[in-house]
């Protein structure tokens, strides 16, 4: 059976993807907590993690290491955590969501009974997935600080396997940046996967696209910036790129005035509050250099 998707194309992504999450909840909310984790995980290890978009579509699933943390599928959100950092709300019978654990004897176990759950992955003691079938926006927020343990020890103790490494979706990664309106990391491997392309092969892949690129519509939330604080930045860089110290690269239409971008520090995404103390003025090489480099 041939493969319906591009791993490496949004657009594949967007209608794969976007089917998956509007099944759950809103999906604003189950990409934000992913596009979270995944930038802790960027953070604590760029080479040891992956996000798989499924060749057919069936699910989405984020592994750290070698394990698996977070998978969405057509049926269910299966999110891992540690069991003994749950908070009590989520410990207790509920019609949203059960818990699944493995036994040597038995097997795959999934129960509504969280005290006699078994830990779920040999490798990550104290582990446990919940599988949520409905309601998920209620609970991602609980079970946030239990899932991101889970990661820290996961990206810390396991290592991901190759064929997890040749699974992940660049297409995906940036359709999330388009949902939450941030730009995400790729693992810093799927870069070095593009380069070891010999230029024979490169050249066969890059005319095997469509000559005129497919048009898909999206629709995504924007933050609505204090206009005051991006005037207010500006005047304070005065024509010079805060990172770099160089003079605006050029002068804008118009107002005739430096080009420079305002970058928050700490992403709106991310809470970030849209204050003169949370953002600076840079030139455009630094504000790229600020989300890639």
């Amino acid at each position: 059976m041939m493969a319906d998707i591009d791993r490496n194309s949004i657009i594949d992504a967007k209608k794969y993807i976007s089917q998956l999450f509007s099944i759950h909840g809103k999906p604003n909310n189950i990409a934000s907590f992913l596009s979270e984790k995944i930038r802790l995980t960027n953070r604590i290890n760029p080479n040891n993690w992956n996000l798989n978009l499924e060749l057919h579509g069936t699910f989405l699933r984020f592994n750290v290491g070698q394990e698996f943390c977070i998978q969405i599928g057509k049926r269910e959100i299966l999110v891992l955590c540690l069991k003994n950092d749950l908070p009590q709300d989520c410990q207790q019978e509920h019609s949203d969501f059960s818990f699944i654990g493995y036994s040597k004897g038995s097997g795959t176990i999934v129960t509504k009974n969280f005290k006699e759950t078994p830990q779920f992955l040999a490798k990550v003691p104290n582990s446990i997935g919940m599988v949520f079938i409905q309601n998920i926006d209620n609970w991602l927020p609980r079970i946030s600080a239990s899932n991101t343990n889970f990661i820290k020890y996961a990206i810390s103790n396991t290592k991901i396997l190759p064929q997890s490494i040749g699974a992940h979706s660049v297409g995906a990664i940036e359709y999330l940046s388009d949902v939450v309106d941030a730009t995400l990391p790729n693992p810093s491997f799927a870069y070095n996967s593009l380069r070891s392309i010999s230029n024979e092969n490169l050249a066969k892949l890059a005319t095997s696209y469509n000559l005129y690129p497919r048009k898909a519509e999206t629709t995504s939330s924007k933050f609505i910036r204090n206009p005051y604080i991006v005037e207010q930045a500006k005047r304070i860089a005065n024509g010079k790129c805060q990172d770099c110290g160089n003079l605006a690269p050029f002068l804008t239409k118009g107002t005739n005035e430096p080009f420079l971008e305002i970058h928050h520090i700490v992403p709106l995404s991310l809470d970030g509050e849209d204050t003169i103390e949370n953002v600076v003025a840079l030139c455009p090489n630094c504000h790229r250099k600020r989300h890639y480099g």
